[in-house]
């Protein structure tokens, strides 16, 4: 049973809901990932733990594939008082953006697309044709990384590195059901940090491991050296790279579908300037960007504010917010750097009033959203965009106020 099954009707919601100027703005975030796919985190309850030190108040998982964590996801955010959003991550081609070299969210691939669900059904209501997809996904990328431990494992030892990598043993210590070249990448720093004692051992451990070339990066700068393994050992060209098969990517009407099957609202993660500075192909022209999601159905969109300016997030949030887009914000925490949870934008500049503002009106309209499908079933009675948001609002003001 949901955890919204007991709260009252809609219009018993909105007929005792008062607005409260305390109510906002609240620190929210709506993108991390947990262990079920990769994250800074150990555990759920602690992230659950370092958002409640942090004053964040609603919270939302954003797996890449599963839904497996949102059971204790719930459990753990409602235990500590926080109000949990379900939301998952997949990953599609558009063949025509990849035909034409136009990079979308993806700085390196042209085509490539992340798309987030937001505010899933739960427990789910995916039918089994469509969860045996994303059961096909995990399992072809599983397949994947395991041909890359398998030539970096043959790399490790013509390098007489003296050490080795099985999927098992990564599987039981790094990951849960899907396995990335990140875990791999992890699991290696592991390894030869016990390898290797002393900084000056490590350092040169990591040498041979490169064939030579020296590492730049600081001992202690734990993300930075598992992104330097990635780009040295597991990326195109590098001794133990495995391109992607095609099976492990979906189109993005299958993707699309799922996400709606699944109760969720299909939205488009924007990368802006997030890759170095420079926007994307696909992303540049924000008139042109709002005119191609509405097309392909999108109505929701999602940043990352920390890789952003904060000039270029305002202009396209406020922009899409302004032509009727629900806009949410994370901070994805899916390397081992343990960043704070608190959404700020790039060089920690915070998020100013209206940011806040339409942060906590995306949050209040997903919340709307994952009652109306409890209460009234997935296909509710649609309202219009503030209406949903008012009754979001009363959502979460029922929620905090029960949680006291």
């Amino acid at each position: 049973m949901s955890f919204l099954e007991k709260f009252p009707d809609r219009n018993s919601l909105l007929n005792s809901y008062s607005p409260d100027p305390s109510e906002y703005p609240q620190k929210i975030n709506n993108h991390i990932h947990t262990p079920y796919s990769f994250s800074a985190f150990q555990s759920i309850e602690e992230a659950v733990k370092m958002a409640v030190a942090e004053d964040v108040s609603i919270l939302g998982i954003n797996d890449f594939y599963v839904s497996d964590g949102y059971e204790e996801f719930i459990e753990k955010s409602r235990l500590h008082g926080l109000f949990p959003l379900l939301n998952i991550e997949l990953i599609g081609i558009n063949r025509e953006d990849q035909e034409a070299g136009i990079r979308v969210n993806d700085p390196n691939n042209p085509g490539r697309t992340y798309i987030s669900g937001k505010g899933l059904a739960f427990p789910s209501i995916l039918p089994a044709a469509q969860q045996q997809k994303l059961d096909g996904v995990v399992r072809e990328s599983n397949k994947q990384v395991a041909k890359m431990i398998d030539l970096l494992n043959r790399w490790l030892e013509f390098q007489q590195v003296g050490i080795s990598l099985s999927m098992e043993e990564i599987m039981k210590k790094q990951a849960m059901l899907l396995l990335r070249e990140r875990h791999v990448a992890q699991a290696l720093r592991i390894k030869l940090g016990e390898h290797a004692g002393s900084d000056e051992a490590f350092f040169k451990l990591l040498e041979q491991v490169y064939g030579g070339k020296p590492s730049e990066k600081q001992r202690d700068d734990k993300a930075g050296i598992e992104e330097e393994l990635r780009a040295r050992l597991l990326k195109a060209g590098a001794p133990a790279f495995v391109p992607e098969d095609e099976k492990a990517f979906m189109n993005l009407d299958e993707i699309v579908g799922i996400i709606r099957d699944a109760g969720g609202i299909p939205t488009y993660p924007m990368l802006l300037d997030g890759a170095g500075g420079g926007i994307t192909e696909f992303e540049s022209d924000r008139e042109h960007l709002l005119k191609v999601l509405r097309e392909r159905g999108f109505t929701s969109v999602e940043l990352i504010p920390l890789r952003n300016r904060i000039e270029v997030l305002k202009e396209y949030a406020e922009y899409f917010y302004a032509h009727g887009f629900v806009v949410s914000f994370g901070t994805e925490h899916n390397t081992s750097a343990m960043l704070p949870l608190t959404v700020d934008c790039k060089y920690e500049e915070p998020l100013d009033e209206k940011l806040m503002q339409i942060s906590y009106n995306g949050a209040a309209y997903l919340a709307a959203h994952q009652y109306l499908s409890v209460k009234e079933g997935p296909g509710y009675q649609q309202t219009d965009r503030d209406e949903m948001e008012r009754l979001g609002r009363a959502v979460l003001n029922y929620y905090f106020e029960s949680s006291k």
